[in-house]
């Protein structure tokens, strides 16, 4: 018993002791920066590692992908790699809130990844007349026809669905029939 206690104690102290892998590759610098505001809807993002990043010819070993905040898809931008730099060519047409992740593999092989965000605030365009954005559109008013159109939809699918629930007791109601 004192032999296995002894083992398990080692076993502990070697695990306490080992000292713990650390994370290969880190980001030290990204542009545009966490909550940046761009005025330009063309830019170019940077990303610069402490490791040079693994380039792969004809692969894909590292993604840069944008998105509005409030919406769900991502975009995918082409990237180039130098050493230990990313860059990567955006072209933007909605001003907003943008979420920026990244996911790049280091030279020694070991995966890294993370977000950011920052604001494109695109200048509004002025009308030629000078009025600006004063004039707001109203959405095209729905026709009655279209409405006539919803309902007959709706009658049509009513008479199908009577017809699936309908139809079978009818079969079984016509083979009792035909038994006497």
């Amino acid at each position: 018993m004192r032999i296995k206690s002894s083992i398990v104690l080692v076993f502990l102290s070697l695990l306490l002791l080992t000292p713990q892998a650390s994370a290969h590759s880190e980001l030290l610098e990204i542009s545009p920066g966490q909550a940046e505001v761009i005025k330009e809807g063309s830019f170019e993002a940077k990303l610069t590692f402490n490791n040079p990043l693994l380039f792969v010819s004809g692969g894909s070993n590292a993604q840069l992908e944008t998105k509005l905040s409030e919406e769900n898809n991502w975009t995918a931008h082409e990237v180039l790699i130098s050493g230990r730099i990313l860059t990567a060519r955006i072209v933007l047409s909605k001003p907003g809130e943008y979420d920026l992740r990244w996911r790049v593999v280091a030279s020694d092989g070991h995966p890294s990844s993370g977000e950011s965000n920052f604001i494109l605030d695109l200048p509004v365009p002025v009308d030629e007349s000078g009025e600006g954005d004063s004039n707001v559109i109203a959405p095209n008013p729905v026709p009655a026809d279209s409405e006539r159109s919803i309902v007959g939809f709706y009658i049509g699918l009513l008479m199908v669905v009577l017809g699936v629930i309908f139809a079978p007791i009818g079969l079984i109601i016509r083979r009792r029939a035909k038994k006497f």
